[in-house]
């Protein structure tokens, strides 16, 4: 038997559960004023704390059949572009190490899954992100996901292709893993590459570290603002999830990304 998802999350203290409440349009209220002023949002305490170390248990457990990928790629998260000089950012390459384990390795038991498919918290991650609807993302591997950051292992600055992202912490790293963001640093109207630069030379253009400690849920819009995981340093893995919804129902990834990201893909009949 499944978990229900309201004796994880801590309703008391984020009342998403009831939409009609005035906690929850408060709570939605506060959250968008929050994600406007910073580009990002961290409801700390989420996941109740009686709660916390079993689903850390879950994770740690999946996590041994994590994908692990290493990838040389742009702070735009493709290949360095020819067309341009060796010290332009689409052409300067960073490295990611990051292991991850694909939804269809999470059983339909699992503690993350019961948090993931629970309409009230779509509901309200749409309310806060001032969207009509959402949907979950159709993809059988790339809807729900367990990141993976072990000793050495971190993801370099880039922008998301996404306009947002959803994530729940599970488990801290014993050293790094601080997830750094530069809010809106470029805009559809202008790339700023100049910016962007100084930001891979090491030049700190008002770098902010989103708090992140287990059963924290965090909302961010990362296609205008760059972020990483600096390298995890310790025995201890950073594992955070990432719960994927979408504008449009059905949304799948291609067959390369599929790749990338999990080493396999998924056939007509399902994933192999």
């Amino acid at each position: 038997m499944g978990w229900a998802p309201d004796r994880i999350v801590d309703i008391e203290r984020y009342p998403i559960a009831d939409r009609d409440s005035t906690g929850w349009h408060a709570l939605v209220r506060d959250c968008r004023q929050r994600l406007a002023d910073n580009g990002a949002l961290s409801l700390p305490g989420f996941v109740r704390p009686e709660r916390q170390d079993a689903m850390a248990d879950e994770a740690r457990a999946l996590s041994a059949d994590s994908h692990v990928m290493t990838e040389r790629h742009t702070v735009y998260f493709e290949p360095a572009d020819p067309a341009v000089a060796p010290d332009h950012p689409r052409c300067r390459l960073g490295r990611t190490t990051k292991g991850g384990v694909a939804a269809d390795r999470i059983p339909a038991d699992a503690m993350l899954r019961a948090v993931y498919e629970w309409d009230a918290l779509k509901a309200f991650i749409a309310a806060v992100l001032d969207e009509p609807v959402l949907y979950r993302h159709a993809d059988p591997m790339a809807a729900l996901n367990i990141g993976v950051f072990r000793d050495g292992f971190g993801l370099d600055w880039h922008f998301d292709r996404a306009d947002f992202a959803v994530t729940l912490s599970i488990q801290t790293a014993a050293g790094g893993g601080a997830f750094e963001y530069v809010p809106n640093l470029r805009s559809d109207a202008d790339q700023n590459y100049e910016a962007v630069s100084r930001l891979l030379d090491g030049e700190d253009l008002g770098i902010k570290a989103l708090p992140f400690e287990a059963g924290t849920l965090a909302l961010f819009r990362g296609h205008h603002s760059p972020h990483r995981v600096t390298p995890v340093v310790g025995e201890c893995a950073r594992l955070a999830a990432v719960l994927s919804y979408v504008r449009e129902p059905g949304v799948t990834f291609s067959p390369y990304a599929q790749e990338l990201f999990y080493g396999r893909t998924a056939a007509p009949d399902g994933p192999r």
